[in-house]
C-alpha cells in the first residue's frame, strides 16, 4: 500500500458519460424482435429438404450401382430373351416329333394316328403341318 500514492488520478482511459444508458438502448434495439420481418417461404426454402433427400438417394443408387459393376463384372451383360422371336422360330414339326417320339422304344406304346391328329387339331396346330408329318 505504500505505492498507492504514486498512482496518477488522471487515468487516460475513461468511460464517456451516459455510456451504459446508450449501450442498453442500442442492445435493445438490435435484439428487439420486429413483427414486420417476413419469413422466407419460397419454393426453394420449402422443397430444399426434399431436394436434398432425393439427391442423397440418387447419389446412393449411383454409387451402389458402380460398386456392383466393379465387384461383379460377369453380370454386366443381361441376356435378352425375345418372346416373339421364340414364337417365330417355333417349329411345329419338332413338336410332333416330340409327341410321337422319333425313336420307338419297346417299352413305349405306339400312338394311333387318329389320337395324334385329334390332339394336334385340339391344340390349333396348322393343318399343313399335320399333312406333312403324315406323308
Amino acid at each position: 500500500m505504500k505505492n498507492k500514492g504514486k498512482i496518477n488520478d488522471n487515468n487516460p482511459f475513461r468511460v464517456p458519460g451516459n455510456y451504459f444508458d446508450k449501450v442498453k438502448r442500442d442492445i435493445y434495439e438490435k435484439t428487439r424482435d420486429d413483427g414486420d420481418k417476413k419469413v422466407k417461404t419460397g419454393i426453394s426454402v420449402l422443397f430444399k429438404p426434399v431436394i436434398m433427400m432425393a439427391a442423397a438417394m440418387l447419389a446412393f443408387v449411383i454409387i451402389s450401382y458402380s460398386m456392383l459393376k466393379l465387384l461383379f463384372p460377369e453380370y454386366n451383360k443381361a441376356d435378352e430373351h425375345n418372346f416373339s422371336e421364340l414364337i417365330y422360330n417355333f417349329d411345329e414339326a419338332e413338336l410332333i416329333d416330340k409327341l410321337v417320339g422319333e425313336k420307338h422304344d419297346e417299352d413305349s406304346l405306339p400312338a394311333e394316328e387318329s389320337e395324334i391328329i385329334n390332339y394336334l387339331m385340339d391344340n390349333d396346330i396348322e393343318y399343313y403341318t399335320i399333312i406333312e408329318y403324315l406323308n
